[in-house]
């Protein structure tokens, strides 16, 4: 299996993890209300981040099992933790989830968890707590607990850079976060039906898309037949050398003319597996993940719908 498919099958979890047979306590609980404990407090905080292909992790614990969370700005709760790693007791069983690839999961609502460490950041319990199986996520690293995603830093701004290993959160505005930063792009962004996946209009060469961002995988392009043949003939897609099922993209451009390049992207014609849960309906959509991360330190500013694109 080729590294596309396996990216395609261990994505997009928690980004589509929203659940398909809810009873009554899953609708009277938003996620914005899961692991309510579970947030930042203070005026900027900086943490670790841990590389692992192209995902970033904060180390950290749940009951005594020590690991990894993934920092993954697809993923909506504040807190989701990996049953099959930790043992839960107490839960209620929401519905189902499902992943990329098409394979569900039941989703569990946790009514206690006890002992919780995100990097340096201690919290004696958390009520309200996602959970599911994410054995396959164990792929990515071993020791996977599950996620911190947006309600964790809700109120905060957040700094992501991939150079240095550090993730930061700012509570006040853009002359904090871009004190002594070399801005190479300011980006507006709108929100559909969810608060944590920026959308932008691009183009890749005079072909229109609708990209979406996401941390918590590497990025791909969904498209039509047509379309991806006449991206190849114009040069905007060529095969890779480094892996014959993935291709490099070049003529991507955001309004205010930014022009960027992004080597081994995944292409298909099949549907983009979140585009009904984030509000997606164009046909032609390109997921930015670390593929095109990496090249900036970036400013994520859900608060004023802007993205940063600053110099390394």
């Amino acid at each position: 299996m080729h590294r596309y498919l396996v990216r395609l099958l261990i994505t997009l979890s928690a980004t589509v993890s929203a659940v398909t047979t809810a009873t009554c306590v899953a609708e009277g609980l938003p996620k914005s209300g899961r692991a309510p404990e579970i947030r930042l407090h203070g005026d900027r905080i900086s943490l670790p981040i841990t590389m692992v292909d192209e995902y970033p992790f904060i180390e950290g614990e749940v009951a005594g099992v020590k690991g990894k969370f993934m920092l993954d700005t697809a993923s909506e709760p504040a807190l989701s933790i990996n049953d099959h790693r930790v043992p839960l007791s107490g839960g209620t069983t929401l519905g189902q989830g499902f992943y990329g690839s098409g394979q569900t999961f039941e989703v569990h609502l946790r009514s206690i968890v006890k002992n919780i460490r995100i990097g340096s950041l201690r919290y004696g319990e958390s009520t309200q707590v996602d959970s599911h199986d994410a054995t396959q996520l164990e792929a990515i690293t071993p020791d996977f607990l599950g996620w911190i995603g947006y309600w964790f830093w809700d109120g905060y701004t957040l700094k992501l850079d991939y150079q240095r290993l550090r993730a930061m959160f700012y509570k006040s505005g853009p002359a904090d976060y871009l004190r002594g930063e070399q801005v190479v792009a300011e980006l507006p962004f709108e929100l559909r039906k969810l608060p944590n996946h920026p959308i932008m209009h691009v183009k890749v060469g005079a072909v229109d898309f609708v990209a979406a961002f996401d941390t918590g995988q590497y990025g791909a392009i969904y498209t039509n037949a047509a379309t991806w043949h006449r991206l190849t003939a114009e040069g905007h897609l060529k095969p890779s050398l480094h892996d014959k099922d993935e291709f490099d993209l070049s003529g991507l451009r955001f309004r205010g003319g930014i022009m960027a390049s992004i080597d081994g992207m995944g292409v298909t014609t099949s549907h983009f597996p979140a585009a009904k849960p984030i509000g997606l309906a164009e046909q032609n959509i390109i997921t930015l993940g670390y593929g095109f991360l990496k090249q900036y330190k970036t400013v994520w500013d859900f608060k004023r719908k802007r993205i940063y694109l600053l110099r390394p």
